[in-house]
């Protein structure tokens, strides 16, 4: 990768390494808990200002949860899946092969898109609190 992406490959090799991330020790929690397999394909372009924030989040993902996974696609190689499924803007992601999002988006936003049981555990901590 070349442009914004080299950044979230070297970031993604450092953090399969182990280096830890800088997101909130509560999010990081939250993503580690996510119930369900998730595979995930974000295309993107080199010239993208958004797509390197929507595919370093991703790959955080992927990195503390082993049941989530991400493929980052350039869309400037990958033509013929481009125009089947009708990518007009990047970042593009898929999820389990669904539309899932398009645009900028951060781990935040993605995970509580994601994670059903938060207000259960929400509510869980407010209780206890309350106890």
């Amino acid at each position: 990768p070349m442009g914004h992406e080299f950044t979230s490959l070297v970031l993604a090799l450092l953090q399969v390494g182990g280096h830890p991330s800088k997101a909130a020790a509560e999010l990081i929690e939250q993503v580690q808990h996510l119930e369900g397999d998730y595979q995930f394909e974000t295309y993107f372009s080199l010239s993208c200002q958004n797509c390197p924030d929507v595919v370093q989040a991703l790959n955080l993902a992927a990195v503390l949860n082993p049941r989530i996974k991400h493929v980052a696609i350039d869309g400037a190689w990958f033509q013929d899946e481009v125009e089947t499924r009708q990518i007009m803007s990047v970042p593009t992601v898929y999820l389990n092969g669904e539309l899932f999002d398009q645009g900028r988006m951060t781990l935040e936003q993605i995970v509580a898109k994601l994670d059903t049981n938060a207000a259960k555990r929400d509510a869980a901590k407010i209780a206890a609190k309350d106890a």
